[in-house]
């Protein structure tokens, strides 16, 4: 009883992680991108991998809302490792996009964790006299 009122508490803060890391994520992008003072060229591969990254983040805030915690997960490595790591490391109001973009990888794993089988009391007892 008390197990499956903490896997729906964990299942919904994942949630509530991911979308909102996917809302901050699009919202960081879509300044740098359009922004008063522009901090991405408007041209070419900047403005195209900061379009495909505002895109990544309302794919995760879709994903985030239907429960899927290996397409969050995809979409972490997918913006992590190749810009967010990098973002992560500057001095820069972008790197707030690396750090939601860890938010991705918290919501995955709450899903994720949250979504599997409660083992039941009959199959422990097997599992223990084996």
């Amino acid at each position: 009883m008390v197990l499956s009122k903490l896997r729906k508490l964990a299942y919904l803060i994942g949630q509530c992680t991911g979308i909102l890391s996917g809302v901050g994520v699009c919202l960081l992008w879509n300044y740098a991108m359009w922004g008063p003072t522009s901090v991405l060229s408007l041209s070419g591969t900047s403005l195209t991998g900061a379009f495909i990254m505002s895109i990544l983040a309302i794919v995760t805030v879709i994903a985030s809302i239907r429960g899927h915690g290996a397409v969050i997960l995809l979409m972490f490595f997918v913006s992590f490792c190749p810009i967010g790591f990098f973002f992560l490391t500057e001095a820069h109001w972008l790197k707030w996009t690396g750090v939601l973009n860890l938010g991705y990888l918290l919501a995955a794993l709450l899903i994720m964790q949250s979504n599997k089988p409660a083992i039941s009391n009959s199959t422990q007892n097997d599992q223990s006299s084996i």
